[in-house]
């Protein structure tokens, strides 16, 4: 039977991203985003509360995802279609939109006046450099598939030949105290190659995680059972790093903390998802099936649209719902459009 609330959980992480985007041109934590507005606090605390967990998800859940299609595909089609899902749309992306990023950057840091195919050429020339908003090796979102296409192919020889073994390990008969204990493994994982964006090694570790041990029913009814005992410290968890960014240095424990509350994010959430999202209609089959596009799409339209938005509307409280509608509604015509020609459905790795 399909787990329907591993596809929700997957679309609804993905179109927060579109929100922590907008939220970056407000962030009031010193980084350099493609286009930047003003300092607003308000966003900042939702970027905060979000980063912890989301995209860590997004490799837990993709784990647990591809055990299931390992039961149904041989080695041969499960490469083929990670090549044709991830590795073809990171090519496709970092080609076609990343640079229009960058030209956005390029005018709002430096007042630049060129064409946008000067900018292209610009913009591979000065790609080890990088520039102002546009750091050296930028491949913007795109970073995602990257990681996950090489996870994938990593992560296949190890699900394949330990499945059994690690299946012995049963961790639904744990006590929840000694699963929530995890972090520690995944604190000293996350050391290792740490980020940006995110630790490698960390989201492999992720991965495995959920695809050796998290896709059974057993543990997941488990978590579902436990949902909210897992949320509340979860909770307290998020909202006390908000409280405490820029007045806990760095140190030994950071990764540790990092891997926290990371950690009780998924396994909240995955209860929460279990027990209140297991079900599918045609809104959530859209979503579902559109989500992954929406992804690539939704940050070439963003900078584009916040660039001229913060130029054109004084208050952010009213430029920050523009960009983000006007963004979610350009991303859901170019999904539309792209689906209906065979080229771009190749490009973008879009199911008809």
């Amino acid at each position: 039977m399909r787990k329907y609330f591993i596809d929700n959980l997957r679309w609804m992480s993905v179109l927060l991203v579109i929100p922590y985007h907008v939220f970056l041109c407000y962030n009031t934590f010193g980084y350099e985003y493609y286009v930047y507005a003003m300092p607003v606090q308000v966003f900042s605390v939702f970027d905060l509360l979000c980063a912890p967990w989301f995209m860590p998800l997004l490799f837990f859940v993709s784990g647990i995802s591809t055990t299931y299609a390992l039961g149904k595909r041989t080695n041969r089609q499960y490469l083929a279609e990670r090549l044709g899902k991830l590795l073809i749309p990171f090519l496709a992306g970092a080609i076609l939109l990343t640079p229009l990023m960058a030209y956005y950057a390029r005018k709002h840091y430096e007042g630049y006046a060129g064409g946008v195919w000067e900018n292209y050429i610009l913009f591979f020339r000065h790609w080890t450099t990088g520039s102002k908003g546009v750091p050296p090796y930028e491949v913007g979102q795109m970073w995602f598939l990257l990681y996950l296409f090489a996870i994938s192919l990593a992560a296949l020889p190890i699900l394949k030949l330990a499945r059994e073994g690690c299946g012995r390990l049963r961790l639904e008969l744990w006590p929840l105290w000694a699963i929530a204990l995890l972090f520690v493994p995944l604190g000293c994982v996350w050391d290792l190659m740490p980020g940006p964006p995110q630790s490698l090694a960390g989201c492999f570790a992720l991965f495995l995680l959920g695809g050796l041990f998290f896709h059974t029913d057993a543990l997941q009814e488990k978590l579902a059972r436990q949902a909210w005992r897992l949320s509340f410290p979860f909770a307290a968890l998020l909202l006390a790093g908000v409280a405490l960014t820029g007045r806990l240095g760095p140190g030994w424990w950071s990764p540790y903390l990092q891997a926290l509350v990371m950690w009780m994010g998924i396994l909240a959430l995955m209860g929460l998802g279990r027990r209140y999202v297991n079900f599918t209609n045609p809104v959530t089959r859209y979503l579902s099936a559109s989500s992954f596009a929406l992804y690539i799409f939704h940050q070439a339209w963003l900078v584009m649209i916040a660039f001229y938005a913060i130029r054109s509307i004084a208050s952010p409280w009213l430029q920050a719902p523009t960009i983000l509608g006007l963004c979610l509604a350009c991303s859901l015509v170019s999904y539309e459009a792209c689906r209906r020609l065979a080229l771009t459905r190749f490009l973008f790795g879009i199911k008809r």
